[in-house]
């Protein structure tokens, strides 16, 4: 007999220790930041950087409503893969943006799919008409911050190596030209973007939104988080909590909330499909496979080790290097160095 499934109990905020250190470090950042300048928020997929920008845009402007005011400070736009055969595109991507900031002339307008005029406009304009239309927008909602997920999808963008590098240079563009502060959300693929764009160093700002390693302080908070997940779920009673299986459950995740969540899904739902409590068994059942978990860690720690020579590389990059002065001239004014005249070789010598 199948259970009753509520998916939705999952979806609950947990403050845990790292989301309080990211969206703290986040907030005083962005409270200080300057038009023109870029933010980079970067961690493991999954791992709630979507829900930081939410709560985020609460912390900064409360329960702003467009409808009443017309103004949008904040305005979040996805990087997806929507160009030929899966590739990033630079115009399917403003394109949502002008949809994001509500423009009258290039979004379709509530749920009405057969608005032609849109439509036309959005297949016969050119990607530059569609920037400018952009930056007004911006500036007529006053908007202060441009929020871009998944922006590690800029990768996939067709071209040379520097492809994605001028992306990145255009949205810092953009920001400068509008006045608002970018920030750019991401999975670890994005770090290296942003540390290879010239135009961004000197102006980044680096929040990381990590997972949990495999320390002592680490794995005490894991287990703060692993007894709220316990409230959640119908254990069984040979568990008293989640924590009886920290370990199984920390190496099934490697720390990451994301995958952590994922896991409790599925375990949640095959446990309603067969009538039963979840218990030891059943974790282990569905945990991710060992070929799976392999290729996560492999990019996570690509991801964080990108992280490390980042920071080196922009705390090199800012160093004051001393000028390179001219080698001093040691000879007197007006006085050539003195050398041997070549027989025959003086102005008027005869023969």
């Amino acid at each position: 007999m199948f259970g009753s499934f509520d998916s939705k109990k999952f979806d609950i905020a947990i403050s845990h220790r790292n989301w309080k250190r990211a969206i703290s470090e986040a907030f005083y950042i962005l409270s200080c930041a300057s038009p023109g300048d870029v933010i980079c928020i970067t961690g493991p997929s999954r791992a709630g950087k979507s829900s930081l920008i939410l709560k985020l845009i609460e912390m900064l402007f409360g329960n702003h409503c467009y409808e009443d005011t017309g103004t949008m400070p904040a305005v979040v736009v996805r990087a997806i893969n929507a160009g030929n055969n899966g590739a990033f595109s630079t115009k399917a991507f403003t394109l949502r943006a002008l949809e994001a900031v509500k423009h009258p002339l290039f979004s379709i307008q509530g749920e009405n799919l057969e608005d032609f005029l849109a439509m036309q406009k959005m297949d016969r304009s050119t990607e530059a008409t569609m920037r400018i239309a952009l930056e007004k927008a911006f500036e007529a909602r006053k908007t202060r911050f441009l929020f871009i997920d998944e922006a590690q999808h800029v990768k996939y963008v067709g071209g040379d190596v520097q492809a994605a590098f001028a992306v990145l240079d255009s949205w810092k563009c953009l920001a400068e030209s509008v006045g608002l502060v970018l920030v750019v959300v991401g999975a670890y693929p994005v770090v290296d973007i942003v540390a290879r764009s010239p135009h961004l160093v000197g102006r980044k700002h680096q929040i990381h939104f990590p997972r949990y390693q495999a320390t002592e302080k680490d794995i005490s908070s894991f287990a703060e988080l692993l007894a709220t997940y316990s409230d959640i779920v119908d254990l069984d009673d040979s568990m008293s909590s989640l924590v009886d299986a920290a370990e199984l459950m920390y190496e099934g995740s490697m720390g990451c909330i994301g995958l952590l969540k994922a896991w409790l899904k599925r375990a949640d739902a095959i446990a309603k499909i067969d009538g039963k409590p979840i218990d030891a068994g059943l974790l282990r059942e569905t945990r991710l496979t060992d070929l799976d978990l392999k290729s996560i860690k492999a990019e996570i720690l690509a991801g964080e080790r990108s992280l490390i020579k980042s920071s080196i590389s922009s705390a090199r990059s800012n160093e004051r290097k001393e000028p390179h002065s001219p080698p001093k001239n040691k000879s007197k004014p007006f006085q050539r160095k003195p050398t041997r005249e070549t027989a025959g070789n003086r102005v008027g010598s005869q023969k």
